[in-house]
């Protein structure tokens, strides 16, 4: 039987959609292989010991940019036809992250910032002692909220791990983290629309927004995962399923239903299991970190007002974090939240604190600073945009909102050290990414908007660009290279209890084992009128010091990332621990015992007449 000519035009446009679909496949593998490979080969030639002002950007190759920009197009591709290369996004956002977050452990090839390393201090004493000690002065935070550490221990004892191996495994952390990241807000981000557009942008402008550093080897990257896992039960398998039809005040409990899945797989069975790890990842939040669980809280609360999800939940957090800050954390508690309860409605004057004035600084690093407040500031605009968009076509956008607003609650209760800006920025990016992922893609028809892809790409560089800048670009003083590391590690191997560590600033490996034998005292910390009298006379002041009978032993150390530091932030004019250290190698109260090209050691000599 012959064909009709209409059919015969379908069965020519099927293989001709078919031959284009293997030719988009295979230069989409092409792209993306060769962005790998380029990146790949881009490492050799970075060299770590040229880096400046300006952080890790100061010593890429073209063949990193190149691969950043290829990376980009691949994925801008592969949202234009998801249909024909559904593999692609997936595949160019996981490559993304290696290029942002495997560079700098394998150019570097030591674990770098300074915080990163005390973390393994704490797991070091774990395995040690056989668990913390709440009474311990120094670092008694990380001993009252010892979750995080606990399980690094655990681990680690398994593994047979010491320090050092634990923080050669722990630089590739935030690759781990990010991973995680993604992976749970893909989920999250599917309760909120089916625009699968809007959904894989949101992650890749996510993977940019995370500039603050808070994905490293550290108790709130473990915490913020848990957030991430708690949520997504919360906003799938606990949320209920029954369609709500009457009209509610807020009108959101008939929309967000009727995105959920539908009622059969919701089973008796799925419903414990996933009480069973909702409860599971509250306790892991609230043995480990402070802020997150208050955050949680905020959140679920938020949730069960705007959604259908049961008050149990938020309160269940709620019950778990006073326990936890009454009975397990008392003896933190007890000594710092009176001071916390004074300060409410003060938080700013921290927060302010923290903030780095661009005046005072050399030219890269203001730079540097001014790049990571553009790149919040810009994704702020597109989520703004966003919002507005949703509001004009109608789409249903509270719980978002409620997320995004939640972790703003926790400022008028807490600075955290002066921290808790970064900390609730953090909190909020990936909802500030949905709404600017809204406002670039506010459509669900592929042939409309062809115009947001061509923006989205060059958004996306810039968005790149900033991200190395404000992640990357204090790197001079948050890598430690190799010499760096072994200087520390024969500092803290000579160890004993009741030493005085003069340190020149506290970036460096420091504290990474028995953290516990040392009283610190960075220079950088001193008062003006102090460090001015050490500029002038440093031999003199520090014999002082070590004068104490309160002292066993003592040493001073000044490394490479300690001058970068202290130097990039105006805290010393620049060459002054090089006169330094000039001055303890001339007197006669101090002996260099440990020496390389990046390390200086001095002992206050009258010690070594007591061995």
């Amino acid at each position: 039987m012959n064909r009709s000519r209409e059919d015969t035009l379908a069965f020519e446009r099927h293989e001709a959609n078919s031959n284009s679909g293997v030719i988009i496949n295979l230069l989409m593998a092409f792209g993306l292989f060769v962005a790998f490979i380029i990146w790949w080969t881009s490492l050799p030639l970075t060299n770590p010991n040229a880096l400046d002002d300006y952080g890790l950007i100061s010593i890429l190759p073209w063949q990193f940019w190149g691969s950043i920009v290829l990376v980009s197009l691949c994925f801008v591709f592969g949202l234009k036809f998801s249909s024909v290369v559904p593999w692609a996004r997936p595949a160019a956002l996981l490559i993304f992250i290696l290029l942002l977050h495997a560079t700098t452990p394998l150019v570097y090839g030591t674990l770098r910032y300074s915080w990163a390393w005390k973390h393994i201090g704490i797991v070091d004493y774990i395995q040690r002692y056989g668990g913390v000690n709440r009474m311990e002065p120094f670092l008694s935070a990380y001993h009252n909220w010892p979750g995080f550490f606990w399980i690094s221990a655990q681990a680690a004892d398994f593994l047979k791990m010491g320090p050092l191996e634990i923080a050669n495994v722990a630089r590739f952390f935030p690759v781990v983290s990010n991973v995680i990241y993604v992976v749970l807000l893909g989920k999250i981000f599917r309760r909120f629309t089916d625009n699968q557009r809007v959904v894989w942008a949101a992650l890749w402008i996510f993977s940019c927004a995370n500039w603050v550093g808070q994905d490293y080897y550290s108790p709130q990257a473990f915490s913020y995962a848990l957030y991430l896992f708690a949520l997504t039960l919360c906003l799938g398998p606990l949320m209920p399923r029954t369609t709500i039809r009457k009209k509610t005040l807020f009108r959101t409990r008939t929309w967000f239903v009727q995105l959920a899945p539908k009622a059969s797989l919701n089973s008796s069975w799925l419903n414990i299991t996933a009480v069973f790890f909702f409860a599971f990842a509250v306790f892991g939040i609230v043995a480990s970190h402070q802020l997150t669980p208050l955050i949680l809280a905020f959140s679920l609360l938020g949730l069960s007002i705007f959604a259908p999800l049961s008050s149990g939940y938020p309160v269940l957090t709620i019950l778990a974090l006073v326990f936890w800050v009454i009975y397990p954390a008392a003896p933190f508690t007890s000594l710092y939240l009176p001071r916390e309860i004074a300060d409410i409605g003060q938080t700013m004057d921290g927060v302010t604190n923290k903030m780095v004035n661009t005046s005072s600084v050399e030219r890269g690093v203001a730079v540097v600073v001014w790049a990571g407040r553009a790149l919040s500031g810009s994704i702020v605009f597109l989520a703004l945009f966003g919002w507005l968009r949703s509001i004009k076509n109608r789409k249903p956008v509270a719980i978002v909102c409620v997320l995004l607003i939640a972790p703003g609650l926790v400022l008028g209760l807490t600075s955290y050290g002066g921290e808790a800006v970064f900390r609730i920025y953090f909190f909020c990016s990936p909802f500030l990414a949905f709404f600017a992922a809204v406002a670039l893609f506010p459509d669900r028809n592929a042939k409309s908007g062809a115009l947001s892809y061509i923006v989205f790409f060059p958004i996306i560089l810039l968005m790149s660009l900033g991200f190395l800048l404000g992640n990357n670009g204090k790197d001079r003083q948050y890598r430690f290279s190799p010499e760096e590391v072994e200087a520390a590690w024969w500092l803290y191997s000579q160890s004993r209890p009741g030493t005085l560590l003069v340190e020149g600033d506290r970036s460096y490996p420091s504290q990474f084992m028995n953290y516990e034998n040392f009283q610190y005292l960075p220079i950088s910390r001193e008062r003006p009128k102090d460090l001015a009298e050490i500029i002038e006379k440093p031999a003199s002041v520090f014999s002082r010091w070590f004068s104490d009978p309160r002292w066993q032993d003592g040493y001073v150390i000044i490394t490479r990332s300690q001058k970068a530091s202290v130097e990039a932030l105006g805290v010393v004019p620049e060459g002054t621990f090089d006169n330094l250290e000039l001055d303890l190698m001339a007197s006669p109260d101090f002996l260099l015992v440990y020496a390389n090209k990046d390390a200086r050691i001095f002992r206050a000599s009258h010690f070594s007449k007591f061995e």
